[in-house]
């Protein structure tokens, strides 16, 4: 991008940390390492400022709850004036509520983009949200699913709208260049020892209780298996994390499973599995499920939302239905007593993920995506619906 189109301002008012997060400060990291200068408007004394900041970007910090902070608006449309921030890039559609009046504010009618990560279950098309859509140049939907819920329930028009998936990093999640043995030795696993997977944060709705039925349910048959667990407590859901750790002491299966807490190494924890679970109740895409096949790894998931994105039933895992943790057993089962049929489905993921999900490929776009409004004056508002 030429350099008076260089300068980025990226959202994310979330106190959570999980994919959409994580995804955000990625794409900011690796917009840097592409020359851009980029900030992340994020909450003050948050997660994500404070892995912002480790990771060298710079932040904004502003505490935004609710929809109108006359103070914010001022501070952020000064900023707007001062930096010539040439794009917008938001990560959350409450983020539009504070972006799009400071822009206003600022004189500057700038493009705005929103990546779509959560579907909607109301309705948008009242006088302010159609007020604030109108000035949202694209919106990437990380899921046909997403997309499909933006089409029904915003009134931003069809051309505006893309699917774009989050990506893996295919260089960093490649088996051949883990070693498998790390973590096992960690935490004495033996090399022989089957380990089924699950990354993720506790949270309701991630499916812990099914994996533990499901263990539970496998334990007499498969006693030597051991179950991997990787994931904190997300923000405000630590007692969730409590109610897991207790349901697994109270289902005798807490001496089978290892709950690593938070962990940055995922390939190396990933490789450390011959299989990866994914019982999420509802997805809206199910960013740990391309890093696993990314790894080589067969994956038994439920057959929900974005995961259908992701997941080839019969060719690159198994689909089971969302809180059903019998069948989670028998399709657990099915790839345990199958070593070739493993080898296979993990050898098509890893083809399929480097196919559909390059980090690489990603970037391309976002930037195709950046020039064309720029080119394009994506700033205009659009025609709604």
């Amino acid at each position: 991008m030429n350099a008076d189109r260089s300068r980025l301002l990226h959202t994310c008012f979330s106190r959570s940390w999980g994919g959409l997060e994580l995804y955000c400060l990625d794409l900011c990291r690796l917009l840097q390492d592409r020359g851009y200068e980029v900030w992340l408007a994020c909450p003050a004394g948050s997660r994500i400022q404070r892995e912002a900041r480790l990771k060298g970007v710079q932040t904004i910090p502003l505490s935004v709850s609710g929809y109108f902070h006359p103070l914010l608006l001022k501070r952020l449309a000064g900023f707007l004036r001062s930096h010539q921030v040439s794009l917008i890039h938001c990560h959350q559609s409450k983020d539009l509520a504070t972006v799009v009046p400071a822009m206003i504010f600022s004189r500057r009618r700038l493009p705005v983009i929103l990546t779509k990560s959560v579907g909607s279950y109301i309705m948008k098309r009242d006088l302010f949200h159609r007020f604030t859509y109108s000035h949202v140049s694209r919106v990437l939907a990380i899921s046909s699913v997403i997309h499909g819920n933006v089409l029904s329930t915003t009134p931003v028009p069809p051309e505006r709208v893309q699917t774009l998936h989050f990506p893996v990093d295919t260089e960093r999640f490649d088996p051949d260049c883990v070693d498998p043995h790390t973590v096992r030795r960690e935490y004495a696993l033996g090399e022989k020892t089957p380990v089924v997977g699950f990354v993720g944060r506790f949270s309701p709705g991630k499916g812990h209780e099914e994996l533990l039925a499901a263990a539970a349910i496998l334990k007499q048959r498969y006693g030597n298996v051991r179950y991997l667990v990787a994931g904190e407590a997300s923000y405000g859901e630590e007692s969730y994390e409590g109610e897991i750790r207790a349901l697994a002491r109270r289902s005798g299966v807490d001496d089978m499973i290892t709950f690593t807490g938070f962990r940055a190494d995922i390939p190396e924890i990933m490789a450390a599995m011959d299989l990866f679970v994914f019982p999420s109740h509802a997805e809206a895409f199910g960013m740990v499920l391309i890093e696993a096949m990314a790894m080589g790894r067969p994956v038994v998931s439920t057959n929900c939302d974005g995961v259908l994105d992701i997941v080839v039933d019969g060719v690159t895992g198994l689909y089971v239905e969302p809180g059903r943790g019998d069948q989670l057993a028998t399709a657990i089962a099915c790839l345990l007593d199958d070593p070739p049929l493993r080898e296979r489905m993990g050898k098509a993921g890893r083809e399929r993920a480097v196919r559909l999900f390059d980090r690489r490929a990603h970037l391309d776009e976002i930037e195709a995506i950046y020039e064309t409004l720029a080119s394009e004056g994506g700033g205009r508002k659009a025609t709604l619906r």
